[in-house]
This record gives structure tokens, C-alpha cells and sequence, in this order.
């Protein structure tokens, strides 16, 4: 997949949605910033764990916190979707 994008006055590039939908990456989301030969290289900065669905199941990613509550994070990620599919919210 590739597309082009263009940087606007403020140094911001927006990521295309069918990225973002296909690599999960959502409002609010952090990423490095490396200097890669000639380019820039972007990936996601994984200090929070996220639950992303891989075959049709919830997986969960990234670096678990000790304190990490995974039923706290299923809760969260479970309204996330029900806001999503009742309308109140475009992100889903």
C-alpha cells in the first residue's frame, strides 16, 4: 500500500484512513520519529498496551504495565465499539 500525502504549514502530515484502519492506529496514538537513510520512518510508540483484533480475536500489543488491568482495558475497548456502532462516534 502506498500513497502520497503532503506536509502542511505546521509541519503535520495526515495519515491516510485505510492506514490507520489497517495498522489499528487511532486518535491520540503516539509514534517515533526516526531519520532513516534519506527518509523518515514512523512507528508506533507501544508504552501502553492496546487490544487490536488479529483473525477475529482481541490481541492484546505492546508492554503490559504490572499494574496493567486487562478487564479494565476489554471494558474500555468494549465501549469504544458500542459507541462506534450505535453512531455516537467515528473512530472505531
Amino acid at each position: 500500500m502506498a500513497t502520497t500525502v503532503e506536509i502542511d504549514k505546521a509541519g503535520r502530515i495526515v495519515v491516510p484512513k485505510k492506514f490507520r484502519d489497517a495498522l489499528h492506529v487511532r486518535a491520540g496514538d503516539r509514534f517515533v520519529v526516526e531519520e532513516k537513510d534519506d527518509g523518515i520512518f514512523l512507528h508506533p510508540a507501544y508504552d501502553e498496551v492496546r487490544l487490536v483484533e488479529k483473525d477475529g480475536l482481541l490481541v492484546m500489543v505492546g508492554g503490559a504495565p504490572a499494574t496493567y488491568d486487562i478487564v479494565e482495558r476489554i471494558n474500555e475497548d468494549r465501549e469504544r465499539r458500542m459507541r462506534y456502532v450505535s453512531g455516537e462516534s467515528d473512530e472505531p
